[in-house]
């Protein structure tokens, strides 16, 4: 399979069960970055809709990064180092709560078989793992800067849509609203599809599984 339209079936893939716990270690992968980041920007006192908009361009510069990092000859390590940083974070936040729940197993397990199929020397099956931690980045993104805002104009939330988002109003297109006077929806959609476009060119030409 290339490894274009391996992206674009994991992609599929994380969007459809992104709020269930079968997405859980990729979800809390994406959250590291964008928290990180949000962490950073708040204590330089960046305003808040120039903050998002740093976000959305780091977030995009990481995954590029990892993609070109998944074509590497050591690009077998990467699910592992992807799934030892989302366990991380997930961990940082439950130590934060003083709290553990179902994701708990969730996210520990992306990290167990990360490191099996690296015990395994499973290269496709290695792959295909670190693309579905690096391809949650773009999946995050286009939940907070795609549909947060569409249904924000709108109005009204779908119901199968509602287990998606974490904290819809701090969604980066939330954070951005009406910057310099533009739609709130126009600046979360060109902004996303800005990031698409290198993202979807260094998708291309990778490993194929």
């Amino acid at each position: 399979m290339k490894s274009g339209t391996r992206g674009l079936l994991i992609s599929i893939f994380l969007f459809i069960l992104w709020g269930t716990m079968v997405t859980g270690p990729f979800r809390f992968f994406s959250y590291a970055f964008r928290d990180t980041f949000s962490w950073i920007f708040t204590s330089l006192h960046v305003p808040l809709s120039a903050s998002a908009i740093l976000i959305v361009v780091l977030c995009t510069a990481v995954s590029v990064a990892l993609l070109i990092l998944s074509n590497k000859k050591n690009g077998l390590y990467l699910a592992g180092v992807c799934a030892l940083l989302s366990l991380l974070y997930y961990l940082v936040g439950a130590i934060r709560t003083r709290s553990l729940d179902t994701l708990t197993f969730s996210v520990t397990a992306g990290l167990a078989i990360a490191l099996l199929f690296l015990v395994l020397q499973a290269k496709k099956a290695s792959l295909i793992l670190a693309d579905a931690y690096i391809f949650s980045i773009p999946v995050l993104l286009f939940t907070e800067l795609a549909l947060v805002p569409l249904f924000r104009t709108i109005g009204s939330t779908p119901s199968f849509f509602a287990g998606f988002i974490r904290n819809p109003d701090d969604a980066l297109g939330v954070r951005i609203g009406d910057f310099l006077g533009v739609p709130m929806l126009v600046w979360s959609l060109f902004l996303f599809a800005i990031s698409l476009i290198p993202i979807l060119f260094f998708a291309k030409g990778r490993t194929k599984t």
